[in-house]
C-alpha cells in the first residue's frame, strides 16, 4: 500500500469511528487496508477492555458496549449501576424481598474500583448473619436498633467486627459456605476505603 492509499484508508476508517489518526493508522497497517476488519478488531478490542475493567462476560460487554453507543467509559458506568446479587440458593429464583449493601466514602470517586457495585440479599439468606448486625446495631448510637425496613449505617470499624463475626459462624451446608465466603470477600474489599457499609432493607 503506497503513503496514498494508506492516507485514503485511515481518512475512510476514521469517518467510520471517531478514532485518533495513529490508531486508525496502527489499525490499516495491521490489517493491509480491509476497513471491515479494522471495524471488528476496534469493536472486540473495546469490549475486551471493558470486560477486563467489569470483570464481566462478553455477552454483557458487548450488550452495554451497543445500549451506550459504542462509549467504553458510559458502558463500564452503567455496567456497575447494576446490582449484584448474592444468595446461599443459587438454584432458586431470587426474592427481591431483602437488603441491598454498599459502601460509601467522601472520596468515593477517587476511590471506585471494577467491584463497586450494590449487593441484594435476598431476606432468608441475610437471615443467615442478620443476628450479627442487629446486635452491633444495638450497640451504636447513630443506629440504635437494626431497621429492617430503612438505612442501617456502620462505621469502618464496626464493619470489620461484623466480618469476624461472620468469619465464625459454622455451618456444613456448602452452598451457605459459599455464600459466607463471598459475603465476606465483598466487605473486605470494600474495606479497604470505605468510611462505611450501608444497609437498606426493603421489607
Amino acid at each position: 500500500m503506497n503513503p496514498k492509499e494508506e492516507f485514503q484508508k485511515i481518512k475512510e476508517l476514521r469517518n467510520k469511528l471517531s478514532i485518533p489518526i495513529n490508531l486508525a493508522k496502527e489499525l490499516i497497517l495491521e490489517h493491509n487496508g480491509d476497513l471491515s476488519v479494522c471495524v471488528q478488531e476496534y469493536h472486540f478490542n473495546n469490549i475486551n477492555t471493558i470486560c477486563r475493567l467489569v470483570e464481566c462476560d462478553e455477552k454483557t460487554a458487548e450488550k452495554y458496549y451497543r445500549i451506550c453507543k459504542f462509549n467504553i467509559e458510559k458502558s463500564v458506568k452503567k455496567i456497575h449501576e447494576q446490582l449484584q446479587y448474592l444468595t446461599a440458593t443459587p438454584n432458586e429464583k431470587i426474592d427481591k424481598i431483602g437488603y441491598c449493601l454498599w459502601a460509601k466514602n467522601e472520596s468515593i470517586e477517587k476511590y471506585v474500583t471494577s467491584r463497586d457495585r450494590s449487593l441484594f440479599i435476598q431476606t432468608k439468606d441475610f437471615d443467615y448473619v442478620i443476628d450479627i448486625f442487629k446486635d452491633l446495631a444495638k450497640d451504636d448510637e447513630q443506629n440504635g436498633s437494626f431497621d429492617i425496613c430503612g438505612y442501617n449505617y456502620f462505621d469502618n470499624k464496626t464493619s470489620k467486627i461484623i466480618v469476624q463475626r461472620m468469619a465464625k459462624i459454622k455451618t456444613k451446608d456448602p452452598d451457605v459456605e459459599v455464600f459466607l465466603r463471598n459475603l465476606i470477600k465483598w466487605f473486605n474489599i470494600r474495606l479497604r476505603y470505605a468510611d462505611e457499609i450501608i444497609v437498606f432493607g426493603n421489607l
